[in-house]
């Protein structure tokens, strides 16, 4: 009967398992909002703190002005820059289909465009598969504005109360291993802050750089494709190849010399951030392996889509940052001998 009463518990134990893994993957993308969430609080604490030094403010009701001075600053920056960006976006995707009848005849691919056109009005969807396709656009696009709020305003929260939720996530540990749990929670946190300021840092670099650059080349377009370059630093390794795509492709309209100078620009500008700016940032945040980043990007991406894409490399440096706190024993110190007095 006992032996019974243990298996049943067994079999039970493991549907739990499994019901539990199941809904975590139904609400994967609600638990990737909750993480992103996490990283805009992280950053509005770190801005947050030295604002409460200056002013005196508590802490907890400094994020409010810190959050209200970030999201106003970014919209007076679009206000103040958006017609000016707007109008280099709009000369951007004008430029681009000359930037590939260009391309085309640099090397002798005319017809391909034709050719292309010509597949796609075979395999052109019927008009109910067309609704459907504009339905999914803008049920998609309402997820992601949705999401950005929910993810801003969680951020926010999260802040605002960051011991209250790290009280409750506590809770669901035992009380002997909620002290360790803490300094691993702690030491993961150093770890994302340290990440995000490092990459903040990283992506401003980037994006004067390569406006400098192209400015210098005389690219059109070169404060827009700065901004995509500097927004497509988040993504290691992917993001600059594909920043770098469209700035090479118009360069090639003004001549085979302004594309090749501006592949140069962005090889030289990545090397900079490689080589120069990352080593050194590096020194303050989680070092991760270049082929380590390059396959989580890969890896997240699959599995959780493009959002996995944006969130790959904090959560590799989660995973790092877990697995340290938790591998590293912490260092005790070492009895010194004792001496005797001097005579």
């Amino acid at each position: 009967m006992a032996l019974d009463w243990l298996a049943a518990r067994r079999v039970a134990m493991a549907i739990l398992v499994a019901v539990a893994f199941y809904f975590a993957f139904r609400v994967v993308d609600v638990i990737l909002q909750v993480f992103a969430a996490v990283l805009v609080s992280l950053a509005l604490h770190a801005l947050a703190e030295p604002f409460a030094r200056l002013t005196r403010f508590p802490e907890r009701y400094a994020v409010f002005p810190v959050a209200l001075l970030v999201f106003g600053g970014i919209g007076l920056t679009l206000y103040l820059f958006g017609s000016t960006i707007q109008v280099q976006v709009t000369e951007l995707f004008n430029e681009l289909p000359a930037a590939w009848s260009a391309f085309e005849k640099r090397f002798h691919l005319e017809g391909m465009s034709d050719d292309l056109l010509r597949r796609a009005e075979a395999a052109a969807p019927s008009g109910e598969t067309v609704i459907s396709a504009v339905q999914g656009l803008t049920s998609n696009l309402f997820q992601v504005v949705l999401g950005s709020f929910l993810v801003v305003v969680g951020g926010i929260y999260f802040a605002a109360s960051p011991d209250l939720y790290r009280r409750m996530f506590l809770s669901l540990w035992a009380e002997p291993e909620r002290a360790a749990v803490a300094r691993r929670l702690a030491a993961i946190s150093e770890d994302l802050r340290h990440f995000l300021k490092a990459q903040l840092i990283a992506m401003v670099v980037v994006g004067v750089l390569t406006f400098i650059g192209l400015t210098i080349v005389g690219v059109p377009s070169a404060l827009a494709l700065a901004l995509f370059a500097g927004l497509a630093e988040f993504v290691p390794m992917i993001g600059p190849v594909v920043a770098a795509a469209p700035a090479v492709l118009i360069a090639l309209t003004l001549g085979m010399d302004s594309g090749l100078w501006t592949l140069l620009v962005f090889v030289i500008v990545q090397q900079s951030e490689s080589n120069v700016i990352t080593p050194l940032l590096q020194q303050r945040m989680v070092s991760l392996p270049p082929a380590v980043t390059l396959f989580a990007v890969v890896a997240f991406g699959n599995v959780f889509g493009a959002l996995g894409v944006l969130l790959a490399t904090p959560l590799t440096v989660l995973a790092f940052a877990a697995f340290k706190a938790h591998g590293e024993p912490e260092a005790k110190p070492e009895a010194k001998p004792e001496q005797d007095a001097p005579a």
